[in-house]
This record gives structure tokens, C-alpha cells and sequence, in this order.
């Protein structure tokens, strides 16, 4: 019952958790700042950090990683937003 019925329905939350879980995994940057001595494994975040200093920043580098960076984030929610909107709408047709 639970798997047929109620599990469907719940797929709209399942997709926000889903979004919302990726994006804090994506966007994290104290933990791998803290953790991380080697340059080499470096997180996305971290490397983007690279680009700014105490008196100046490359803004030209810093804007292209920001872009290459926020693009596989907009294809997760490109995805999980389509989950939620045909659940939405097919919750509404009783």
C-alpha cells in the first residue's frame, strides 16, 4: 500500500530533498577547507577561492569558473524540477 500509494505521492518532497541535499553537497566549503591540505584534491569551491586575494581578484577566471560551475547544478534541478511539476499536476486530477 505504502509503495503504490503513498510513495508516488511523496516524489514532488523526495525531489526538493534531493535538490536541496546536491546543492549543499556542491556548495561546500568549510569542511573541505578545513580537511584538505593537498592542492590536488581540491574541491570546485576551493579552487574558485584561488581566484581572489587580499588586494586584488581576476575576475575574468573567478566569473568562468563560477559559470562551468553552476552548470551542472542548473541540469540537477532541470531534472528534479520535472519530477515535481508532473506530480504536482498529477496529484491534482482526482
Amino acid at each position: 500500500m505504502f509503495w503504490k500509494v503513498i510513495f508516488p505521492l511523496l516524489a514532488p518532497m523526495n525531489a526538493t530533498v534531493a535538490i536541496l541535499t546536491c546543492l549543499f553537497a556542491w556548495n561546500d566549503f568549510m569542511l573541505p577547507l578545513v580537511i584538505l591540505s593537498d592542492p590536488d584534491h581540491a574541491t570546485l569551491p576551493l579552487v574558485q577561492y584561488i581566484f581572489q586575494s587580499e588586494f586584488s581578484t581576476n575576475y575574468n577566471l573567478a566569473f568562468a569558473s563560477y559559470l562551468l560551475a553552476l552548470i551542472p547544478m542548473i541540469l540537477v534541478y532541470i531534472v528534479a524540477q520535472k519530477w515535481i511539476i508532473s506530480e504536482v499536476t498529477r496529484g491534482a486530477v482526482k
